[in-house]
């Protein structure tokens, strides 16, 4: 896609170049915007960015991982560490996934939250998708969650049931450190429904470290293996 756009965007600039080339200046004679010295270089620079693209997506081709093909699994897991109203909280989550096509999983997650120095604490479960773009030795990702959580702290009471629903958003990038093992670092935003600011974190981002475990099918479709 990314190839098509750029050639497009490239021929069409040309064509509005030509369009040009054939006006009149002035004094009514026909003189040319830019040389054919130059048109030519143009056109040569365009041949050299459709080989880098060329290379860039048979390497990418080549050297994903199958892990991340489709009717593989994973699990996982991470801790992470945001701040809200001069307040630090910790969060440690779960994660299993199932990856429907190439690249794109879906799955479950259960998260806890506690406030460092605060009895507030808080648990939710909800489902998550998550797409790989690139899927070598070092893999982005892109994800969303929607999840239902309930609040806990002493100025709550026991009685009452402090639901939120929460929406997650969260990019990162994972590298491999063993043969089915990789380890991720991400940034993730929550947007919340309703929440107690009073004795919670609050609306806030978090920052993430965790590990997956893939239970790939090795050696399927010719794709390289992790080793």
């Amino acid at each position: 896609m990314k190839k098509i756009l750029t050639t497009i965007t490239l021929l069409s600039c040309l064509s509005a170049v030509s369009l040009a080339q054939n006006q009149s200046d002035s004094t009514g004679r026909s003189k040319p915007i830019i040389s054919e010295e130059t048109r030519e270089k143009a056109v040569r620079a365009s041949e050299k960015l459709e080989e880098e693209v060329d290379k860039s997506l048979n390497y990418q081709q080549t050297h994903q991982l199958n892990w991340f093909q489709q009717g593989n699994l994973f699990g996982g897991g991470g801790i992470g560490m945001g701040t809200t109203s001069g307040q630090v909280y910790l969060a440690a989550n779960l994660r299993a996934g199932y990856f429907f096509q190439p690249g794109f999983a879906a799955g479950l997650r259960y998260d806890s939250d506690r406030l460092v120095g605060n009895k507030y604490r808080a648990r939710q479960i909800g489902a998550f998708a998550r797409y790989y773009p690139f899927r070598t030795r070092i893999s982005s990702f892109i994800g969303a969650s929607l999840n239902s959580g309930r609040e806990f702290s002493d100025n709550i009471s026991a009685e009452t049931k402090a639901k939120y629903t929460s929406v997650g958003l969260e990019i990162g990038v994972m590298a491999w450190i063993l043969r089915r093992l990789g380890a991720e670092l991400s940034y993730e935003s929550s947007f919340y429904n309703k929440i107690d600011p009073t004795v919670s974190r609050g609306k806030g981002g978090r920052l993430k470290i965790g590990v997956n475990y893939y239970f790939g099918q090795v050696g399927r479709g010719g794709v390289r293996l992790a080793r």
